[in-house]
């Protein structure tokens, strides 16, 4: 990655044309005397496509005699992820394709900084190039600038570089499950206090309040006054600046990038309790279908019929499968989540539609819950209840009569009594295997046999003088094979052990796991 930043400072200011030239050579001095350890004696030396060692003297002239054009310079930050190995070699490759592209003879000259972490090169480009034609660098021109940094790079660095894509995505990922983690902390805090409800317990309420019956009927209305509505409305559009919304902390406009758009559309969806009205969400989407229309390849005017057709269907396709809103709840969501791992896009149109197929599963899912529950229980009430139970609740308490005379008797009390006492006993006796351990009875097998061949091994020594010595030998390797396969099931039955225990922690994991965990969209 290559981050470049580029101001200009215009050559017809209020204070006159010697307002710009001095804050021009203003800049040409910070560049060149700025403190600090890579300062060398009488300033950083200046390069440009020619030259390591160009004449300032020469630069501050030509700005000068620049004083009357439209822009005086151009000053751009070149930035890049790794420290190239030649960073003059770097921005002259950079600034000969970015001339290219403009179409210019561009004059330039650059300043390397090395007194910060982030290596850097302050580059000025004068208001005009070397045919008088003036130089306007626009968001295109820094976007093609990134380009050319990030090739150059791959070309010559790209170890380096994929090392350090390495490291700022595993960065990246920290920094997400550190804010996470924070979220999480901060919402248990929220929930232990009683200023938030549960996850489950927001989906019974959300019923309750807003049954899924009404809340359909209200969305097919609202869908049915977007499709009437014109898309240019009767209002007149109004200025960037003009029209903002808040959103995320800061204010937004329709000058944000769409990747800037599309990622406040995401943290808006993952973050309920931060969204923002009906009408400000509208707009945003607006914008973001404007510049999605913007980078289409379809010529201006009307769409193809066979376009309009497509976005009439209720389907969306990706990765040659296709989805619609009468998918199951769980094929919509492991799509959803596809796409977050793999860091994918899908058109708005259809991201839209995903996000809307799963609310209305969400809320499909919920519907009747209380209703449900409470049947449910019942029955579960009325199941448990038995013959007494139905009889004493219509009024009082029922014995049976020949189970009263019986149990008057002593001697028939004292024999159920004992009765009682020997069915306790017997059902606190395991009768299968469900407690044995099998892992240990092998491994206590193997140590006997090894413990045999330690005594035949003392047993043999003394048999030195009464047997042969060919018939000890085959019987001494005959047991060292022996011993080996034992010490090799000993260390097999030992991971097999270890392995067993893994599994009976993770199982009690799961049983201790908080019913309250978040699901995989990060919810309750």
């Amino acid at each position: 990655m290559v981050v470049v930043k580029h101001k200009y400072i215009p050559g017809r200011n209020r204070g006159g044309n010697v307002v710009s030239i001095g804050k021009a050579l203003a800049h040409v001095r910070y560049i060149q005397h700025r403190p600090g350890p890579d300062k060398e004696r009488g300033g950083r030396e200046l390069f440009d496509e020619n030259g390591d060692r160009i004449d300032a003297k020469e630069m501050r002239k030509a700005i000068r005699e620049a004083g009357n054009d439209r822009v005086v310079i151009h000053k751009l930050t070149l930035a890049p992820e790794i420290n190239p190995q030649d960073k003059k070699a770097f921005t002259r490759d950079v600034m000969a394709k970015l001339g290219q592209d403009m179409g210019r003879d561009l004059r330039w000259f650059g300043v390397e900084h090395n007194n910060t972490d982030h290596h850097h090169i302050h580059v000025v480009v004068l208001g005009k190039d070397r045919n008088g034609t003036e130089v306007k660098i626009g968001l295109k021109d820094v976007e093609k600038a990134k380009e050319h940094g990030e090739r150059y790079l791959e070309r010559w660095h790209p170890r380096e570089l994929e090392r350090s894509r390495k490291e700022r995505a595993e960065r990246e990922r920290e920094r997400v499950a550190e804010r996470t983690k924070e979220r999480e902390l901060a919402k248990d805090e929220r929930i232990r206090e009683g200023l938030e409800l549960p996850w489950m317990h927001k989906k019974i309420i959300r019923e309750q309040l807003e049954p899924y019956k009404e809340w359909k009927k209200e969305r097919e209305k609202q869908d049915q006054r977007e499709i009437e509505m014109e898309p240019g409305g009767d209002k007149a559009e109004r200025p960037y600046h003009q029209d903002t919304l808040e959103a995320a902390g800061r204010e937004w406009s329709k000058s944000a990038s769409l990747k800037e758009l599309r990622e406040l559309n995401q943290y808006l969806w993952d973050n309920i309790d931060e969204r923002i009205p009906k009408e400000d969400y509208r707009r945003l989407c607006g914008w973001i279908k404007d510049k999605e229309r913007n980078q289409g390849r379809e010529p201006e005017g009307k769409e193809p019929r066979a376009a309009k057709e497509e976005k009439k269907r209720d389907r969306i396709e990706h990765d040659g499968k296709r989805y619609s809103g009468k998918d199951s709840y769980e094929k919509l969501t492991e799509l959803a989540r596809e796409l977050r791992e793999n860091n994918e896009r899908l058109p708005f149109e259809d991201y839209q539609k995903l996000r809307g197929w799963i609310e209305n599963k969400d809320r499909e899912r919920f519907s009747g819950y209380l209703d449900k529950g409470i049947r449910e229980a019942r029955n579960k009430v009325e199941r448990s209840k038995t013959a007494a139970d139905l009889k004493s609740a219509e009024g009082g308490r029922v014995i049976d009569p020949v189970q009263q005379e019986v149990m008057k008797n002593p001697v028939v009390g004292l024999f159920m009594q004992g009765a009682s006492l020997a069915n306790m006993v017997v059902r606190s006796i395991t009768l299968d295997d469900r407690n044995r351990d099998y892992t240990k009875e092998q491994r206590d097998g193997l140590e006997s046999a090894k413990r045999d061949l330690d005594d035949r091994e003392k047993d043999r020594k003394q048999w030195t003088w009464e047997k042969p010595w060919d018939m000890l030998k085959t019987q001494e390797e005959r047991d060292r094979e022996s011993r080996e396969k034992i010490e090799k099931a000993i260390e097999e039955n030992k991971k097999r052990k270890d392995k067993e225990r893994e599994k009976e922690e993770e199982q009690k994991r799961k049983k201790d796991r908080s019913p309250f965990e978040r699901d995989p969209w990060g919810r309750w």
